[in-house]
């Protein structure tokens, strides 16, 4: 089964996703208003966010080795992270601890250390491993779909994985919460890196707090 794909991020009106306040609760709110089986991120993303909202030399506990019970009734999105050079190794728990998510999976590739795959298995962390030196993410999302049942999977990410989605033609819709703001240059841009042209439906334009605008679109293929 191939779960539905969204691409959703904060921009500035020239797509930097860096270089200006955030408002987290916009972002985040909207995110979870698509009601997603699976909130996607890149491992840099993943581990950026442990850095700049926690104290990343806080250990692992032995609580933090065992694998939560799944509820049927959850209704929490799993946590997917693309890791397959093994960047979050020893970092994994702070995902496994955060109260929005019920469990982490973890998308690796054929030439993932195997040190990672043992740290991964040793504290039953599920993964899944398609592609030779990369993670083949249209194939992960598929499995993804088969063995967890998700439907929806929205990629919370920086430009890297999302440029991957709209190049690879997996991304279904965008989803951009875009803040009256002109970053200029010296910030990372989304889609810089997607390859060539991309056609669009809008879906939805909606004005939102401090100027900003939530704009949906459909990705035509």
């Amino acid at each position: 089964m191939y779960p539905e794909v969204i691409i959703h991020n904060s921009v500035s009106l020239d797509h930097a996703v860096r270089g200006f306040e955030v408002d987290l609760g916009l972002h985040y709110g909207a995110l979870l208003a698509f009601e997603p089986g699976a909130v996607l991120a890149g491992s840099a993303t993943a581990k950026s966010g442990i850095e700049l909202f926690m104290d990343i030399t806080l250990p692992e506990a032995e609580a933090d080795r065992h694998r939560p019970e799944m509820r049927p009734d959850d209704r929490r999105p799993l946590c997917v992270i693309v890791d397959s050079r093994g960047v979050l190794k020893n970092l994994l728990h702070f995902y496994r601890n955060m109260e929005h998510t019920k469990d982490v999976v973890i998308l690796v590739s054929e030439t993932t250390p195997e040190d990672y795959l043992d740290y991964l298995c040793e504290r039953k962390y599920p993964f899944i491993r398609c592609g030779r030196s990369r993670v083949d993410l249209g194939a992960a999302l598929r499995e993804l779909g088969d063995r967890f049942g998700i439907t929806r999977v929205v990629s919370d990410s920086g430009p890297d994985l999302n440029d991957v989605l709209i190049r690879e033609r997996i991304a279904d819709t965008i989803s951009l919460i875009v803040h009256p703001v002109v970053v200029g240059e010296g910030e990372k841009k989304l889609f810089n890196k997607a390859g060539g042209r991309t056609a669009l439906e809008l879906r939805k334009a909606v004005t939102m707090e401090q100027g900003t605008v939530h704009l949906v679109y459909a990705v035509k293929k």
